[in-house]
């Protein structure tokens, strides 16, 4: 259910691959390049996403939604997805109102998985 859910979010234009990582770091389901290690990326981004977490709750913004690493050859954004994260790897130049709608479609998908 949840590799059908990122197959259909890696058809957006501009997204070169998705995956859901438990909070613990573990990769639950992954269409992420064959090129870049995906348990080193879910380790990565559970503790990338779990410091953001934890400042965003320290300056009284809430619990977090979203966030994004921006480099100079891609992005990187992460939702809270229920029991997991939901982690999408973008091109630099890409339209991210078009990709945050995808990514707010598929977390509602994958949290009704859970």
């Amino acid at each position: 259910m949840i590799d059908r859910i990122l197959a259909d979010l890696s058809k957006t234009e501009g997204i070169k691959g998705s995956m859901v990582v438990g909070k613990d770091g573990l990769v639950i389901a992954s269409q992420i390049p064959s090129n870049l290690d995906n348990e080193l990326i879910g380790a990565m981004a559970s503790a990338a996403f779990g410091s953001a977490e934890r400042t965003a709750n320290e300056i009284n913004q809430g619990n977090l939604e979203q966030m994004m690493v921006e480099g100079e050859f891609g992005k990187t954004l992460m939702t809270d997805a229920g029991e997991g994260i939901l982690v999408v790897l973008a091109d630099s130049k890409v339209n991210l109102g078009l990709i945050r709608i995808s990514m707010k479609k598929a977390t509602e998908k994958i949290k009704a998985a859970f």
